[in-house]
């Protein structure tokens, strides 16, 4: 023990001190690295101070304050940006690091990235940093330059950009560039590559730059794992630029950096040895009195398991006889269990309700059970004796006895469909099974024939295969009959190298005749629809019900190697079935005239996607429709695309809609003196990837996809935001805006309540607020639309009936509708110059107004010569580019703070241009 102990003490001792000298080494190498990544540090910190300085000079400063005035580039502007080229030019000339010249390049940016001062550096310039928080720092690796920038603000407001270019060679003084006539002290880029110092005579960095710049930062690491042989036993060390992708690696080797100190590991195997040494020696003498203890109970041991040994032999003898005779017993009982198991089994099997008879091997019947007697009307003893021949049907030849008996004698058994003739007469479905019984010798003794009633099943059969295939009310195949019908034709064209067609038809109104007449006449029309379409094919043709009132006709061979001669024999048959439908249908008691709309698209031998082909029919279809039923049209790729395009547009609205992103542009509008009313407010789409789209453009999408309820909810609730807004400037405190409302907006149940909620929410004054209908609006339950307005009108909005004139509303209901104001439409004012039935129409609405106490407001105004044509007939409200385009609100709010009210309407337009110049 006091030879252990001992050892313990001066090993620990010796580790200890060991560990202490390497701490210190690594301490020491730490310290330089991050002494040298703090000098970097803070000539970068000073680069980006200097670029601030700069971009609060007060020159720069002075150079915005009378931009914001309206001074010219060529007055008041061009002497400031002399006074900031002469400051930089200064400041390129005075300042030095370490007696180089601190800068290439001094550039000052306004925020749009265009150069208004650029002093310095043949280097080609960089772009403008934009939107800068605070001063940043960008290395050029390629070009081995530092950029700096930092933002311009005035007002809190970013209003440009100064850029300051250095060379990073400038930090080559603070790298180390040798040791010992070697580079260990090197600048890294975080892709890895090295830019100092200039002189690279340590290849192995460059190549393995990447590995290395991947480094744990502020720990030595052991370069043991790369590749580059000329670093192996080097310790690196990688410490990081604060606030830059840069970092500073030293090398050291480790006799460099620990001198000749031994390693912990090595203290620790030295003492580590001694001490097994030691033990060994101990261990040795106690295995040596062990094994003599051992070598003496094994010969005790040895003795006593001879004599164990020859009783167990003998138990174990007498075990197996006991068991043997015990094994026997238990099989003589598990038969006779089985024996008698396989007799109930047997008998109860017999007396099923399935019919079941024996015979011997000559098929001679020994017996029947009460099923089969039951099933075929005879009698046991009319059966015994006989064969089953008694039962045939003539249906079955007799080769088909013949090979079924062969199986029987081959296999020793046969299963199948069987038809059984009854001492009636009759025909019964029965499935046969035929059983040979074997004797001890596999000799056969018998042979049991069991028959299972399978007529139902049969019957189920035909009605499944009717359900699946067929449609329950035409007759025809449907969906999924057709499509395998079509893959057929696929098949086949290919191998005959020629064309098919499909005919999407659809009848067209079918609606109307569910809606007005009742869904039993729609079925008859359906069924009669079905004969004449099936009437007008060939017989290996395929008619069938697609589903609702959409029929498809499959001509699966058109015999032609030609599109063009296919084309015209899939023509043919589309018109024959237009032709059909001429005569109207016999619907007792009425006599309904019902057209088709039909698409039709060919199929080559290289066409194998199903779905493909009946959406490019269903496209051709749908052409036909639109270019106005009851007519033909082929399958065009040029729809494909369109849908695809609108397709992808719906998405894209629906995602921008749900996020809000949708804005609104105010378009001024102004009384007979010039004085701005309001606003009428215009959606615009601002698109992540198409720019602005054009409201003629998403607005139609929205009205066929049902968005135009999300739209219109969302342009609204923005517009009362906006009143909201402007209630709180006298600039604009009492403008009012418009809105347009659809027509199916106003026919919601609560748009009422919809629009007292966006009120309420928003804080917008609702006597602000104009509301813009369409005539389209009044066309159905106009009872129901002037209650809306009465109940609107309660709460002070207003109301504007837009483009008027172009509708078909009744002047009774004008009379009617609690409407504020008429609206002319551009289509009257654009041509009220040169067409005189324009003219009067615009007079006439004009002169209506006046009656019903309205006022007038005119869209489209353009011209100084229309405002002066409809400035004669009355005082109007105008609206048009002549007094302004649609803004965004912040351009429409400097429009109405320009504006004045003791100007006349030519005075006020001239200020406004001069404004927005």
């Amino acid at each position: 023990m006091a030879f252990l102990l001992s050892m313990f003490f001066l090993i620990g001792n010796l580790y200890s001190s060991q560990v202490e000298l390497r701490q210190n080494a690594d301490a020491r190498l730490i310290s330089i690295g991050e002494t040298r990544a703090a000098e970097i540090g803070d000539f970068l910190i000073e680069r980006r101070q200097a670029a601030a300085r700069l971009a609060g000079s007060e020159d720069i400063s002075n150079y915005f304050s009378n931009l914001d005035l309206g001074m010219s580039v060529k007055y008041g502007l061009f002497a400031n940006l002399a006074a900031i080229e002469r400051r930089f030019q200064a400041a390129m000339d005075e300042e030095k690091y370490q007696g180089q010249p601190a800068y290439l390049r001094l550039a000052f940016f306004d925020r749009n990235g265009v150069v208004q001062v650029d002093i310095g550096a043949s280097a080609a310039p960089t772009p403008s940093p934009t939107n800068l928080a605070e001063p940043s720092i960008q290395i050029d690796e390629k070009r081995r330059l530092i950029v700096a920038g930092a933002a311009v603000l005035q007002k809190g407001k970013m209003r440009g950009t100064v850029e300051t270019v250095s060379s990073l060679n400038l930090l080559a003084s603070l790298v180390s560039a040798t040791d010992l006539g070697q580079p260990r002290e090197f600048l890294l880029g975080d892709d890895g590559e090295v830019l100092l110092p200039i002189k690279r005579e340590h290849s192995a960095i460059v190549t393995q730059g990447r590995e290395l710049a991947a480094l744990p930062s502020g720990r030595i690491q052991a370069l043991s794992n790369v590749e580059a042989p000329e670093l192996k036993g080097y310790l690196a060390l990688r410490s990081p630029v604060g606030g830059t992708r840069l970092s500073i690696l030293r090398l050291a080797s480790e006799d460099e950096l620990y001198g000749h100190t031994l390693s912990p590991l090595s203290v620790f195997y030295i003492g580590l040895f001694a001490i097994v040494l030691f033990v060994l020696a101990i261990g040795f003498e106690r295995m040596r009195q062990n094994a003599a203890r051992l070598q003496n109970k094994f010969v005790e041991s040895n003795r006593h398991r001879a004599e164990l040994a020859e009783h167990n032999l003998a138990l174990s003898q007498e075990i197996e006889r006991r068991e043997a005779i015990e094994t026997d017993l238990q099989r003589q009982s598990a038969a006779l269990d089985k024996t008698n198991a396989e007799l109930r089994i047997a008998a109860a099997a017999f007396n099923a309700q399935e019919g079941m008879i024996v015979t011997d091997t000559k098929g001679v019947i020994l017996s029947a059970n009460r099923a089969f007697v039951s099933l075929t009307g005879y009698t046991m003893e009319e059966l015994v004796g006989q064969t089953a021949s008694l039962f045939r049907s003539r249906r079955r030849d007799a080769e088909f006895y013949q090979s079924m008996w062969n199986s029987v004698h081959s296999t020793g058994g046969w299963q199948g469909d069987m038809s059984l003739r009854t001492k009636s007469g009759e025909h019964c479905a029965r499935w046969l099974t035929i059983s040979a019984v074997k004797n001890e010798a596999s000799e056969v003794t018998n042979y049991i024939g069991s028959y299972y009633d399978i007529s139902k099943l049969k019957h189920a059969e035909e009605k499944i295969r009717e359900l699946a295939f067929f449609d329950q009310l035409t007759g025809l195949p449907n969906r999924v009959l057709l499509i395998d019908r079509v893959r057929q034709a696929f098949n086949a064209n290919t191998r005959n190298k020629s064309f098919g067609a499909l005919l999407f038809i659809d009848l067209d109104n079918f609606k109307t005749l569910n809606d007005s007449l009742g869904h039993d006449m729609g079925d008859l029309l359906l069924k009669k629809a079905a004969q004449r379409i099936s009437s007008c094919v060939r017989a290996d043709d395929t008619v069938a019900r697609f589903g609702g009132d959409e029929f498809v006709v499959l001509l699966a061979n058109l015999g032609t190697q030609k599109a063009k001669t296919a084309a015209l024999q899939a023509e043919a048959i589309g018109e024959k079935i237009l032709a059909a439908f001429t005569e109207s249908f016999r619907l007792d008691p009425y006599e309904y005239p019902c057209t088709p709309s039909v698409g039709v698209t060919l199929f080559s031998p290289d066409d194998r996607n199903v779905d493909e082909l009946l959406k490019r029919a269903d496209l051709a279809m749908y052409d036909a429709k639109t270019a106005g039923r009851n007519g033909l049209r082929f399958f065009d790729p040029v729809m494909q695309t369109m849908i695809s395009a609108r397709a992808a547009l719906e998405t894209d609205l629906r995602e921008d809609l749900k996020k809000e992103r949708l804005l609104l542009h105010y378009q001024p509008q102004v009384d007979h003196e010039g004085r701005l009313l309001g606003a009428e407010a215009l959606a615009r789409w601002p698109h992540a990837q198409k720019g602005m789209v054009s409201p003629s453009e998403f607005i139609p999408v929205a009205e066929s996809t049902g968005l135009i309820l999300p739209l219109g909810a969302l342009m609204l609730k923005i517009a009362c935001r906006q009143l909201a807004c402007w209630s709180a400037d006298p600039a604009t405190e009492r403008l009012t805006v418009a809105i347009n409302v659809s027509a199916l907006q106003m026919r919601q149940k609560n748009f009422v309540e919809q629009v007292s909620a966006i009120i309420e929410q928003t804080g917008a004054n609702p006597h602000r607020l104009k509301i813009e209908l369409t005539e389209s609006t009044l066309v159905s339950n106009v009872d129901d639309v002037i209650a809306k307005m009465d109940k609107l009108k309660a709460i002070g909005i207003g109301f504007s009936l837009d483009d008027f004139g172009t509708g078909y509303s009744s002047l009774s209901y004008l009379k009617r509708l609690p409407l504020d104001q008429l609206k002319i439409d551009r289509s009257f004012v654009k041509d009220v110059l040169v067409d005189p039935n324009d003219a009067a129409i615009a007079q006439m609405i004009i002169a209506l107004s006046k009656s019903l106490g309205l006022s007038v407001i005119a869209e489209g105004v353009e011209t100084e010569e229309q405002y002066a044509f409809l400035a004669r007939h009355g005082q109007l409200n105008y609206q048009g580019y002549l007094f302004g385009r649609p803004l965004p609100p912040e351009d429409f709010e400097r429009l109405a703070r320009a504006f004045s009210p003791r100007r006349g309407p030519r005075q006020e337009r001239a200020s406004v241009d001069r404004t927005f110049a």
